[in-house]
């Protein structure tokens, strides 16, 4: 374990800015502190039904073991400050248990390969992804064709490099432990310019089929400032470009975009942020119609959407780093939100949803970024 880390390890701290709305509290803890760290995300090693973490930093992939937190690292980069700006968990080779994918920025996304009962005991083979692919801003898992597998949607947000202002899923090969690149299907083909960024995928046409959005950051990116998504046609049209519908432009530094039916009409609506400027806002089905949330959150780079007080209706969760203010957004069911503010001091990049404890309720894992740290916000639903 390194020793600036260890110190931090199994800190359990109660939050000042407790929510009491259903009786429910929210207990804040930390994982670990000690490094810039843009992702983490969650899965289960071992058999203990609690949630481990794997997040990236200070040069390397580290997997983080519940309770007590151990860190093991599961892979080094060749430069002491590298670290993935985005990551993912799916089960690509089909043993059973979940693999990670990791992208740098400027670099081919890879995977490591989950060696299941050896998982914490040191490094995972890396294996390549895409060799053309670079400029990465997200990874997003999700079954895009419909076969009972999940795919990865990568983006190639630079302009002048790779597949240059570009999106694509990708299939996992039949071999892919041995496969040198994955089969890759570009459905935004060059017209995703502006700085592309995060990728939400839900079927908001109602054919069946899932889309993908993105919200693009402009700023040094051309082009930029705009919220869309695009149609999937289905299997047989796979290959082909798919429609792309600008839901709105002037959406200064957008970013997150995720599905969820927000105001309970059955259809899906679009949760968003303006994740480097202010602002998180939901785009009504089927006319579009632009609803703000909540517009003083300041550089809300991160976004989630789930159930969080288990009523029936979809919430959301955010965190600005620039305010940093951490926020869960209560939905009534009909698309209006009353915003619960768990913590002033804390940073991100990114923030999922997941039964941490394994109680069954919900919680909120959290990637720090300038904080330097990576911290849990326990549910207390009851």
């Amino acid at each position: 374990m390194n020793a600036p880390l260890s110190k931090f390890l199994l800190i359990s701290l109660p939050l000042l800015f407790c929510l009491t709305s259903h009786a429910q509290v929210w207990t804040k803890h930390e994982i670990v502190a000690g490094g810039h760290c843009n992702t983490a995300v969650a899965l289960q090693v071992n058999q203990d039904e609690k949630q481990d973490v794997i997040a990236s930093f200070g040069g390397k992939v580290s997997l983080f073991i519940a309770p007590e937190w151990q860190e093991v690292v599961i892979h080094r980069f060749d430069r002491p400050r590298l670290a993935c700006i985005h990551s993912a968990v799916l089960d690509v080779d089909g043993d059973g248990d979940l693999d990670w994918a990791g992208a740098i920025a400027n670099r081919n996304p890879f995977w490591l390969e989950n060696p299941g009962n050896d998982a914490g005991l040191g490094a995972w083979a890396a294996r390549p992804i895409d060799q053309d692919i670079t400029g990465i801003h997200c990874l997003r898992a999700a079954d895009v064709d419909l076969d009972g597998k999940m795919d990865l949607i990568i983006n190639n947000f630079e302009p002048e490099r790779g597949l240059r202002d570009s999106i694509a899923w990708l299939e996992v090969p039949k071999n892919p432990r041995q496969a040198e690149h994955w089969i890759r299907h570009v459905f935004a083909n060059g017209d995703a310019r502006g700085g592309s960024h995060y990728m939400g995928a839900g079927d908001v046409t109602g054919d069946g089929w899932p889309d993908i959005a993105v919200g693009a950051k402009g700023g040094t990116f051309a082009d930029g400032d705009w919220f869309a998504f695009w149609t999937n046609p289905g299997l047989k049209k796979k290959d082909q470009p798919w429609k792309k519908t600008v839901l709105a432009t002037e959406q200064i530094a957008a970013t997150n975009i995720l599905p969820a039916d927000v105001n309970g009409d059955g259809r899906l609506d679009w949760l968003a942020t303006r994740g480097h400027s202010a602002g998180l806002l939901w785009f009504e089905s089927p006319s579009w119609t632009l609803h703000e949330i909540d517009p003083e959150i300041k550089q809300p780079h991160s976004l989630t959407v789930a159930d969080h007080d288990g009523d029936g209706d979809m919430d959301a969760a955010s965190c600005g780093y620039g305010s940093e203010w951490l926020r869960w957004y209560e939905n009534d069911g009909k698309g209006n939100f009353q915003i619960h503010t768990l913590d002033e001091k804390q940073q991100s990049y990114h923030l999922s949803t997941v039964d941490m404890d394994g109680d069954g309720d919900l919680e909120l894992l959290n990637a720090g970024r300038g904080t330097g740290n990576i911290v849990w916000y326990e549910n207390g639903l009851r």
